[in-house]
């Protein structure tokens, strides 16, 4: 028998690698990574363990790890492969998940109980709503290893209902006053999981009398505990709890980037950002404020936390303006900031430790380059991200291609050059204006980013992607979306991302959260337009303002659009690369030949 890795095994039994992992340690086989091989001994024992033959496998089948067995009669479980199909169910019970196979899991499950009693009236509520418990067990952590942990997966019609697509963690700490670092160590309890478990949502029990006070004050919409309290005589107290906390959420609303559970869309850009990273392409991400820019860089440093890549993000916007020179200001921030995020990672920092806290450009590329050449001997990467870079190129200020501010031009030309000498070295700029990128002069010297660094721009989203986007967050939320509604969300806002979230927030609050039946109609959200319209106009007027101090000859050109559209076609041929630009924003764009302002300037 071959060696086989840990993921195909847990694959093979129908469980997750986690939960292959713990049995794996219960066996007293201590085993690294999911990627790590298993000896053919140790399989064999591993599949008896889950009632297979050494001799023959069992091809995987949906939700096998759950094929059906009476845990209260173990020695009656079934060795079959495929579980006889059960009753046709109805209400909350339809889709119900089978009874748990595994005696291993079995015997976790009674553990849990005895350790936690009020465990087994969850469990028989679960039960009597076509749900299960699919791994029990207590939690890793140093320091509340009395914790309990347990993955449940609920009945199809609870999934659909409520916007469940993986398991949902239920948490159990015996703590009378319960304190936020437990809360915080749930949630870690769910980032050191598999991608199974539903990163933004879970139960948690405490004897604490204010369980309920608390919880409701440390979580938020992106990371929501429900206090498991709930009526084990009542078989519909858990859908009302479900109701009363999964419905009270707002996840369109938002002021401030999303990353993580609260992204959505955009995976055709990330993915080409990803492959820029690793093939040291530096690109430049350019948009309207509120495109979602930043969100997309945060996303960006998200998904590349487990590739080795050490990654910082500088908003710019913090830093001192042209005329007044940043540069010294950045230096010291970037040395700061590369040094916590090192640190964080485990990796050397002595190059950097060793500089001034404001060190020269030549001293910091000098230091960042012997650092990388060490990293890179172990496959580390550093990625910088510059965010809202347009404050260093601010055209109603200074003359961006001959003003007298050349140690912005010899940063950039030292980024430049730790790319093209560092193997594990790239930048991103992101901001409003790809004046930085695009014009060959830059404060007296040649551009470095010059025909080098790539233009992308974030466009509205498509009708396809708007969808998606809001079938996908709203099902989080319980609602559902006639086809009208979707259409009308998109024609008001334009796709931009920031209106076209604030307006499905605006509806959703006039949606009712004491029903299980929640649709948006096309009614409900032309109902809302004309009150969101007057809301959201500081919010355009500021996207315009910011386009008229960065951009301007395009803030001209869109003037002559608006007022004068014969004086605008013009111009077209003189002006074509502004003309071009104010297209790229999602600002303008050609109707049968000729040029019109998009939503977004008709909301004005």
């Amino acid at each position: 028998m071959a060696k086989v890795r840990v993921h195909e095994l847990a694959k093979e039994l129908g469980v997750t690698s986690k939960q292959l992992l713990d049995q794996l340690e219960d066996m007293g086989e201590f085993v690294k990574t999911a990627a790590s091989f298993l000896q053919a001994p140790v399989v064999a024992r591993v599949r008896a363990s889950f009632g297979e033959s050494p001799k023959k496998t069992r091809p995987p089948t949906h939700r096998s790890r759950n094929a059906a067995v009476d845990p209260a009669n173990p020695k009656a479980s079934s060795t079959h492969s495929v579980a006889a199909p059960a009753p046709r169910q109805t209400g909350w019970r339809s889709g119900a998940v089978p009874l748990p196979h595994s005696q291993a899991l079995v015997s976790r499950i009674e553990r849990l109980g005895e350790q936690f009693p009020v465990f087994r009236d969850h469990l028989d509520a679960l039960r009597s709503l076509g749900s299960q418990v699919v791994y029990a067990g207590m939690c890793k952590q140093k320091g509340f290893t009395n914790c309990g942990v347990a993955l449940v997966r609920f009945s199809g019609a609870i999934e659909t209902g409520f916007g469940f697509t993986r398991e949902v963690m239920l948490f159990y700490s015996p703590h009378r006053d319960l304190q936020v670092r437990t809360f915080e160590v749930a949630a870690k309890e769910i980032a050191r999981s598999d991608s199974s478990v539903t990163p933004d949502t879970f139960f948690m029990w405490s004897p604490d009398q204010r369980l309920r006070i608390k919880l409701n004050d440390w979580s938020r919409s992106s990371r929501l505990a429900i206090p498991l309290l709930i009526d084990p005589h009542d078989e519909l107290s858990l859908i009302t709890l479900l109701r009363d906390y999964v419905y009270a959420r707002d996840l369109f609303y938002a002021t401030t980037p999303v990353y993580g559970a609260s992204f959505f869309g955009r995976r055709t850009l990330l993915q080409s950002l990803r492959d820029d990273v690793f093939s040291q392409k530096v690109t430049g991400l350019f948009g309207l404020r509120k495109s979602g820019k930043t969100s997309i860089l945060m996303q960006l440093k998200e998904e590349l936390r487990d590739d080795q890549v050490v990654t910082v993000l500088m908003d710019l916007e913090t830093f001192p303006s042209p005329p007044e020179d940043p540069t010294d200001d950045i230096l010291a921030e970037l040395r700061r900031r590369l040094i916590s995020e090192l640190k964080a990672h485990g990796l050397r920092t002595q190059e950097l430790s060793e500089l001034s806290e404001n060190p020269s450009i030549v001293e910091l590329k000098q230091a960042l380059l012997v650092l990388l050449k060490r990293l890179a001997r172990k496959g580390d990467r550093i990625l910088l991200l510059l965010d809202e870079i347009e404050y260093l190129t601010p055209s109603d200020r200074v003359d961006i291609a001959e003003g007298e501010m050349p140690r912005i031009s010899q940063f950039l030309a030292a980024l430049r050059s730790l790319v093209q000498e560092a193997e594990n070295f790239t930048f991103v700029l992101s901001g409003l204006t790809s004046a930085i990128v695009e014009g060959g002069r830059l404060y007296g010297r040649p551009n470095p980013l010059f025909s080098w660094a790539k233009s992308v721009y974030v466009a509205p989203l498509t009708r396809e992607e708007a969808d998606d986007l809001a079938t996908t967050v709203g099902a989080k939320m319980g609602i559902k979306f006639e086809s009208g509604a979707l259409e009308a969300l998109h024609e008001a806002s334009g796709g931009h991302a920031f209106l076209y979230r604030n307006l499905s927030s605006a509806v959703v609050g006039h949606l009712p959260k004491n029903d299980f039946s929640r649709v948006m109609s096309r009614s409900a959200v032309l109902t809302e337009l004309t009150d969101w319209k007057s809301r959201v106009q500081g919010n355009i007027e500021e996207m315009v303002q910011h386009i008229k101090r960065y951009y301007s000859t395009e803030a001209v050109m869109l003037e002559l659009l608006m007022a004068n559209p014969s004086d605008f076609t013009e111009l077209i041929t003189s002006e074509h690369v502004a003309v071009r630009r104010l297209a790229d924003l999602g600002l303008i764009h050609k109707v049968d030949g000729s040029y019109e302002t998009s939503v977004v300037l008709e909301l004005l």
